[in-house]
């Protein structure tokens, strides 16, 4: 290699023709010089380094704003500080090769390839100061911003390895990039997931769909959780139980996704679930039914009220008033006095489809809190007084359950 390598200027001839003790200590110079340059250029960076990182950081601490303190803890003025010892270093090239003429060649080819990385280093520490200072509020906007970011790293990193591969060929950049048309289709495929998460990305910023922080359920995964993050290819999701599951960005809007954002900023969660009663033990109320449920308070009123408006009170309570019908007014008058349950929202006791098990009665309501755990304990209170109470009807609870009966949440 250094037959190539070291060619004197003027009138030397090429090593070829020097003896085999000129070559060594020809070689022996050069190799001093590249390694006295290259310690120059280490202890150049070291200075520079230190003097523009104190500078920075007396800029950065006299002022109040927060987009600097950013800039200087992600380094970017390090990677200034590299871009001027390169310039330097690129200066004194020829100054101190001057004789070698292929040297010169390589190292500038060299140094532009650093310069290509320099760079790209501090464009990328830019881009995550910027990421940083937009996302410093947790909004619909961070998932743009995440996945344009991530998306401008990607362009930056396959741009500058196209100028690093025309410095190395000694092609312009349009020939290598006319070359690569041919790929095109390839080049799609293998990045067909980064173009649908930053389109996704897009679309849940603008939309307002998802944001980082939401809880949300994706049946499609059977996964219920917190979003605690969106980027350009996945989505992580922290389950209840603590774990993570990651899916793909575009699945946040390509399935169905429930966002349980609004119950939980209105401070409020639905009880939906079902009492599966036999049918068998349904039956009329006579006058001894009635006189001893008119001792429960809740319904007292409402059966007196009944008995009122009838003028034939024996034969049309007996026809008309049956125990399952009681106890779902029960049920609702239980509900509307409860001090845990939303009176603005929703309220309701139903019957469901009779099945082969017996008949379900439904209580559809909204608890006033969304925190889990006093959510399931206002629920199981309701309902153990309510199973409990329903002796008092006379009413037989069915011990096997449907799909009916199942709690969605």
């Amino acid at each position: 290699m250094f037959i190539e390598i070291i060619k004197i200027q003027g009138d030397h001839e090429f090593i070829d023709n020097l003896d085999w003790k000129k070559w060594i200590i020809i070689t022996l110079i050069l190799i001093g010089k590249i390694i006295f340059f290259a310690i120059v250029l280490i202890i150049l960076q070291i200075l520079l380094n230190k003097g523009i990182s104190f500078i920075g950081k007396r800029i950065v601490s006299s002022t109040n704003f927060i987009w600097d303190n950013i800039l200087y803890e992600n380094k970017v003025f390090n990677s200034l500080s590299h871009f001027f010892s390169l310039f330097i270093g690129f200066i004194l090239i020829k100054p101190c090769f001057k004789n070698y003429h292929t040297i010169i060649i390589y190292l500038e080819k060299t140094f532009d390839i650093l310069f290509v990385l320099i760079i790209l280093q501090l464009l990328i520490r830019i881009i995550n100061s910027i990421m940083r200072i937009s996302t410093s509020e947790n909004n619909h906007q961070t998932i743009a911003v995440r996945s344009f970011s991530q998306l401008l790293k990607i362009i930056s990193i396959i741009f500058c390895t196209l100028v690093i591969i025309a410095i190395l060929t000694k092609n312009d950049l349009i020939t290598i990039l006319t070359s690569l048309g041919a790929i095109t289709a390839i080049v799609i495929l293998v990045f067909r997931d980064t173009i649908l998460g930053f389109v996704s990305g897009v679309q849940m910023a603008t939309t307002k769909m998802i944001k980082v922080g939401d809880w949300i359920g994706i049946h499609k995964y059977h996964i219920e959780g917190t979003v605690i993050e969106i980027n350009l290819i996945s989505a992580k999701i922290e389950n209840f139980d603590k774990t993570i599951t990651s899916i793909p960005t575009y699945d946040l809007i390509s399935t169905a996704v429930t966002n349980f954002e609004v119950m939980r900023k209105k401070n409020i969660r639905r009880i939906k679930r079902s009492i599966l009663f036999n049918i068998q033990s349904f039956h009329f109320c006579n006058l001894d039914n009635l006189q001893k449920l008119e001792n429960i308070s809740l319904i007292k009123d409402y059966i007196q009220k009944k008995q009122k408006n009838t003028n034939i009170k024996i034969n049309i309570n007996e026809k008309n008033m049956t125990n399952i019908g009681l106890f779902r007014q029960y049920a609702l008058e239980y509900l509307y006095r409860h001090p845990k349950i939303s009176q603005s929202e929703t309220l309701m006791v139903r019957h469901l489809e009779p099945t082969s098990y017996g008949l379900p009665l439904e209580l559809y309501c909204f608890v006033n809190t969304s925190e889990s755990i006093k959510y399931e304990k206002i629920q199981s209170n309701v309902f153990d007084h309510l199973l409990t109470v329903a002796k008092e009807f006379n009413l037989e609870v069915t011990q096997v359950f449907t799909k009916s009966s199942i709690i969605s949440k």
